[in-house]
């Protein structure tokens, strides 16, 4: 499920940073092993 966010002023930067990292770390998290090589990540 997606977020949007209206107004970013609404959030303060550290926040919204770790917001951003946080969603990352999911899609990484869910990418197949093979993916994960090929791009380079650790696994």
């Amino acid at each position: 499920m997606w977020v949007k966010v209206g107004d970013l002023a609404a959030l303060r930067a550290p926040e919204l940073e770790r917001h951003i990292r946080r969603s990352y770390d999911l899609v990484v998290a869910g990418l197949p092993k093979k993916t994960l090589l090929a791009l380079a990540f650790p696994v």
